[in-house]
């Protein structure tokens, strides 16, 4: 793994764990109870305005593929979201 992709991905001394895509990801999950698009859940995340995670559509994106490759989450063929915890 790239020195690069390392940093973004996991928190260490520079990067605090709300701004590491792993703590990016553990927030994005909570809006994940009911199935919901990407686009709806993109808009969840955006109405929290939570100051904690500022998350741009990328961040938000590769979080999402980090809850799908945990098997935390599962994607439909018509791109619908849905917690497999639930």
């Amino acid at each position: 793994m790239s020195m690069k992709i390392q940093n973004a991905l996991v928190p260490h001394k520079h990067v605090r764990f709300s701004s590491s895509l792993i703590g990016m990801a553990g927030y994005i999950r909570q809006f994940t109870n009911q199935p919901t698009s990407v686009d709806g859940l993109w808009a969840k995340v955006e109405a929290d305005n939570n100051s904690l995670f500022q998350l741009n559509f990328t961040q938000f994106i590769f979080s999402i593929d980090i809850l799908l490759f945990l098997g935390i989450i599962f994607i439909d063929e018509n791109g619908i979201i849905y917690n497999v915890g639930q």
